[in-house]
């Protein structure tokens, strides 16, 4: 959408409606170009986000250090009243859009605490993946009704602890027996590269959800994930290597195409950039070390200076293409 409003301030300079001197503020009008009211509103965010962590974090250090002079009735009473308190906030500034999204970001964190506090206390038993999935749940309505990618990712990264917990716990699937670090791969990078392509489908329709941060996390993870399981069956499993080098692939190819072509978004092209030296440079580099071949070893490390800088210049090339 940037570049769409800088193309639009190109042309209307190129067919003369402004001139020079206007550009800056028409860039400004745009939100292109930051001014003192954008960082000042910046700066607010960030102070308001830091303030609502470090009250969930003092509301739980406060009960930890108190544990043994406070009572049960106490610690939950506490709690409690936190976030009743903090979605009554929510209730009263909902005019306010970030001041009641941050209290309701409170609110969810404090349902976390909530949860830990009453399985330390009761000794109940449950697993640590448990913990996260019913935290998940808990907030689920919160992080519909708010709109607040902050909450949405939060709740998704609750999804993804639970999920490797789970894995960590069982080492299988509903007692089906699996690869389990295979299978955690596929299953991080199913939930994750879903729910990039949900947010960036949303991202049209809601102005909450147009924020790039967010998309670039969840891009990591799915990334990371689908890179890691190459890798490691290239390494490992050899004679399991088609299936998952398929799958990348065919992951890398649909996503440079779609953040070049559709939705040009640099930072992207960089992390598919960097997934595929990885996995080229480890293919190349188990077949030097098998043929014995210590000479090739330099050559290695000539391709990867090579294909650093070209991925480099190539990008560097997109950026100016997108700016002009």
């Amino acid at each position: 959408m940037n570049s769409q409003k800088r193309r639009a301030v190109a042309t209307f300079f190129a067919a003369g409606t402004i001139d020079k001197q206007q550009i800056p503020m028409a860039l400004r009008r745009l939100g292109l170009m930051p001014d003192k009211r954008v960082w000042l509103r910046l700066f607010d965010q960030i102070l308001l986000a830091s303030g609502i962590v470090a009250m969930a974090l003092s509301m739980i250090f406060f009960i930890a250090y108190n544990w043994s002079d406070m009572g049960r009735f106490s610690k939950f009473l506490l709690l409690e009243a936190s976030i009743i308190l903090s979605v009554m906030l929510y209730c009263y500034f909902v005019a306010r859009k970030l001041v009641s999204r941050m209290a309701l970001l409170l609110a969810s964190l404090l349902v976390g605490a909530l949860m830990a506090f009453y399985g330390q206390t009761y000794q109940t038993g449950a697993d640590s993946w448990q913990l996260f999935f019913y935290w998940a749940f808990a907030i689920t309505p919160w992080v519909v009704i708010s709109r607040f990618s902050s909450l949405w990712l939060l709740w998704l990264m609750l999804l993804n602890l639970a999920l490797v917990l789970y894995f960590d716990t069982f080492h299988s699937i509903f007692g089906l027996v699996f690869d389990a670090q295979n299978t955690l791969f596929w299953c991080l990078f199913g939930l994750n590269s879903l729910a990039l392509l949900i947010w960036e489908w949303c991202s049209k329709k809601m102005v909450a959800l147009t924020e790039r941060w967010p998309q670039r996390v969840i891009a990591i993870i799915s990334g990371w994930a689908i890179t890691a399981l190459a890798i490691y069956v290239s390494l490992d499993k050899p004679e399991e290597q088609l299936l998952p080098l398929l799958i990348w692939v065919a992951w890398l190819v649909i996503f440079m195409v779609a953040y070049r072509q559709f939705r040009l978004d640099i930072f992207m092209l960089a992390g598919g950039c960097l997934s595929a030296i990885l996995v080229i440079m480890t293919l190349l580099g188990q077949h030097i070390i098998e043929s014995g071949d210590e000479a090739a070893l330099l050559l290695l490390s000539v391709l990867i200076m090579a294909m650093g800088a070209g991925a480099a210049y190539w990008l560097k090339q997109v950026h100016r293409e997108s700016e002009s």
